[in-house]
């Protein structure tokens, strides 16, 4: 029995004579690292299936031309406008980026499918094993990825057609910037970052698991997120306020920001997302990352609302960056009761197990938005 072998939190067990393979599904935490091993294609999930990857690389080479596809852990990748950035600066701007929550869940035979559509080149960015937030998807998923490459060489296909990198997204400290506050070193949930001589904070890249809790207190904005520094996740409000506004003055709904930890709440790559009316999606590498000056941006900006999904207590793959993040957006309410803004702010703690969550929290969210603006017009 392998997917018992692989599986990171001990959720599959070989029971019974003749054996059977038993789910906890208490323990599961859906990392898909089973459906990829399973030689009898036995195990199905429902995120990022092979045939929901095929179809979307399909209708993208079909409408682009593309040429290229890079597969990103979502551990590893950065944002989406800063991976596009960095791939043109090596000449590869004909690509496809799909963030997966663990490269681990890839199987064999989404590569092989993927290069008989006529990619001519697969990418594949994996998180360093120490840092992988499925424990071992990125080891599991570097042996698999060596064998393909072996299998390719053996078909005749040329050098380079699948390549493996691997990295961690890590924050770094602008000394120029930095005060010396040690707000970054306190917080810290990996004890990364010590405060040196004259006051100066440094981050030791080894330890650091780039969680973002460091870049949300830190009052001179000296501390920066690889792929989410505070710019670019303004910038991304900003985009997508636009978009929520143009869409709301078509009819009647609110507009609203969703800030998703990514391991909360998988189906939300941009690519393949389901879609709640009005709602914006900014995808964030954990809910300690949530920037209270980001939901304050957001509603000067327009929007109506700001729900933030966390992933549940217990289950945070970044040490309780979501009970740190509960704290943040308790204190921000207060602060937004004064201004009688505190209904439209939402914190959930929510599962990738539990499918279509979300949708009905934002759903219900929504509904309450609406009434509150209903009741303020009618107070006007």
């Amino acid at each position: 029995m392998i997917c018992p072998s692989v599986c990171p939190f001990e959720a599959l067990s070989a029971q019974g004579e003749p054996v059977e393979v038993k789910l906890d599904t208490e323990k599961c935490e859906v990392c898909g690292i089973c459906f990829s091993t399973c030689p009898a294609s036995a195990i199905e999930t429902i995120y990022y299936n092979v045939d929901a990857l095929l179809n979307r690389i399909t209708a993208l080479k079909r409408k682009k031309g593309i040429s290229q596809l890079v597969l990103t852990c979502q551990g590893s990748n950065t944002s989406k406008e800063k991976s596009a950035t960095e791939l043109t600066k090596l000449g590869v701007a004909n690509s496809l980026t799909l963030s997966l929550p663990c490269v681990g869940r890839v199987p064999p035979e989404l590569l092989l499918k993927t290069l008989s559509l006529g990619i001519e080149k697969i990418d594949v960015s994996l998180c360093e094993d120490k840092y992988c937030r499925f424990k071992r998807g990125s080891m599991v998923g570097t042996r698999r990825l060596l064998l393909v490459q072996t299998l390719l060489n053996q078909l005749g296909f040329k050098p380079g057609t699948l390549t493996v990198t691997k990295k961690s997204a890590k924050a770094h400290i602008d000394e120029q910037r930095c005060i010396g506050c040690g707000n970054c070193s306190y917080t810290c949930p990996f004890d990364a970052i010590k405060m040196e001589a004259l006051g100066q904070a440094h981050i030791d890249l080894q330890a650091c698991s780039g969680c973002g809790a460091c870049a949300t207190v830190c009052p001179v904005f000296a501390v920066k997120l690889e792929g989410f520094e505070y710019e670019a996740v303004s910038e991304s409000i900003r985009k997508y306020s636009s978009l929520a506004l143009r869409l709301k003055r078509r009819g009647a709904e609110p507009a609203i920001l969703v800030l998703s930890c990514a391991w909360g709440d998988f189906d939300r790559d941009s690519e393949l997302n389901r879609h709640v009316k009005n709602a914006a999606y900014v995808r964030l590498p954990c809910a300690g990352a949530v920037d209270t000056l980001h939901v304050l941006e957001a509603f000067y900006s327009g929007f109506d609302g700001v729900f933030i999904a966390a992933c549940k207590k217990g289950e945070c793959k970044l040490e309780k960056g979501n009970e740190s993040a509960e704290n943040r957006i308790s204190s921000l309410r207060k602060l937004l009761a004064q201004v009688n803004l505190e209904d439209r702010l939402e914190m959930c703690f929510v599962s990738p197990k539990d499918v279509g969550d979300v949708d009905e929290r934002i759903r219900l969210f929504t509904e309450k938005i609406g009434s509150l603006t209903v009741a303020e017009a009618v107070r006007k």
